[in-house]
């Protein structure tokens, strides 16, 4: 019940992730006619504050100067009305508007977040059951992104979908906040007596190497969660609510495929499972360059294909780099892993704020919201963006997995020579 409690605040946190990334762009470009080129700086600033306060909020954490609970809480509320801000303006937006709120939002994430992880990373110490913590986790994140695009879908209402996924992740944030501070007691702050060498890490290649294919890998995926609804207007020439289909369906192949990867990792090296992931991802986006407008029902085939895809990236690379931070406790005699795995989160934004200022930068320039419409040359872009992007940098990504040196039976010797 404890992990039920624990994870349940991360479904309303994720509730709005996806339209954040993927309804947003448009939502201020043709509904509230910002350029999109002002739209892309919008979001890169605002990536770039984010960026900025994570290291920030780690130390508040670490310092202990307020509780955790504390700390979710005001992360809570700053999201929360930066959330509604952002998707029910209360005056006609601009570009200082939208730049402000989506820094205020993405700042009360971070606020969020950070202390939520490291609350969790303390509630239990078995090894085993922090696998199974963080899986669940993991699957209110993946039911968040399926019923912020099913719920507008299916529910008849006069709000609008971007009304409607603001009222739910602020309805159920406030539900599982109060069950969470009320149930679940503060544990014990574990602190660090060592400070990282950074000197270190640039001194671990497998690490080096593995952190090169998630940022690689990262960038990869998106430019097409970015640029879906641009790819699903001006090239298939949908107008109606069929992004919220496709998005259900592929969020509900991510969750289908999960423990299909997860099942062949028994089997086969992760690495290697990760590696066949990324290449039938690479294949199935070379089907994008074929489909012509109104091709809708082919479009959905291939959104599920890589959904299953991206199952595996979801589920094996933090597996792969819990074994990579033993490893690096042997070699260097660091415990480090939490570190670790912020530079992942932090990855993850780096890439989006690049992928964004890139492609509504260049489809400004070739005149994606040219007054007589949306030019040959920006469209021919959305597709070389959407999915030739894709393609090159996943191929470039499984080249580097495909020497990854960790193995099963060399973790296995890894953690029989650890000294603790």
């Amino acid at each position: 019940m404890r992990f039920l409690i624990y994870c349940s605040p991360a479904f309303a946190f994720a509730i709005p992730t996806f339209p954040v990334m993927i309804l947003l762009p448009a939502l201020y470009a043709e509904k509230y006619s910002l350029s999109i080129a002002s739209v892309g700086v919008a979001i890169f600033l605002g990536k770039l504050i984010d960026i900025i306060s994570d290291p920030l909020m780690g130390w508040i954490t670490d310092k202990g100067f307020m509780k955790r609970k504390s700390l979710i809480l005001i992360g809570s509320i700053i999201s929360g009305l930066a959330l509604y801000l952002l998707f029910v303006p209360i005056i006609n937006p601009n570009f200082f508007y939208l730049l402000v709120c989506i820094s205020i939002l993405y700042t009360g994430w971070t606020v969020f977040q950070i202390p939520y992880l490291s609350f969790g990373y303390d509630l239990v110490s078995d090894y085993d059951k922090r696998t199974q913590l963080s899986a669940l986790r993991e699957f209110f994140i993946l039911l968040a992104l399926s019923a912020s695009v099913a719920i507008p879908f299916f529910y008849n209402s006069d709000l609008t979908s971007e009304e409607i996924i603001a009222f739910l992740a602020i309805i159920s944030g406030f539900i599982s906040l109060l069950l969470f501070c009320i149930f679940l007691k503060e544990p014990n702050k574990k602190t660090l007596n060592k400070k990282i060498r950074f000197l270190t890490l640039s001194k671990n290649f497998v690490f080096l190497r593995f952190i090169a294919v998630w940022f690689i890998n990262s960038l990869a995926n998106v430019f097409p969660m970015i640029l879906f609804v641009f790819y699903l207007t001006y090239i298939i020439g949908d107008t109606g609510d069929t992004k919220e289909k496709i998005l259900f369906y592929y969020f509900l192949c991510a969750i289908i495929g999960m423990p299909i990867w997860v099942f062949l990792g028994k089997f086969v090296e992760k690495q290697k499972v990760w590696l066949i992931s990324l290449l039938l991802s690479s294949f199935f986006f070379v089907f994008i360059f074929v489909l012509n407008e109104g091709d809708v029902n082919y479009f959905i085939i291939i959104a599920c294909l890589t959904g299953l895809c991206l199952g595996a990236d979801l589920a094996l690379p933090p597996s792969m780099l819990s074994d990579l931070s033993d490893y690096h406790k042997k070699k260097f005699g660091e415990d480090i892993s939490g570190f670790l795995f912020s530079l992942l989160t932090l990855i993850t934004k780096v890439t989006f704020a690049l992928a964004s200022i890139i492609s509504f930068t260049i489809l400004d320039q070739l005149g994606l919201q040219n007054v007589n419409g949306a030019t040959d040359k920006s469209k021919l872009a959305i597709i070389i963006l959407y999915a030739g992007a894709p393609i090159l940098l996943k191929i470039i990504a499984g080249y580097f997995l495909n020497s990854y040196s960790i193995t099963r039976e060399s973790l296995k010797k890894i953690q029989k020579n650890f000294v603790t």
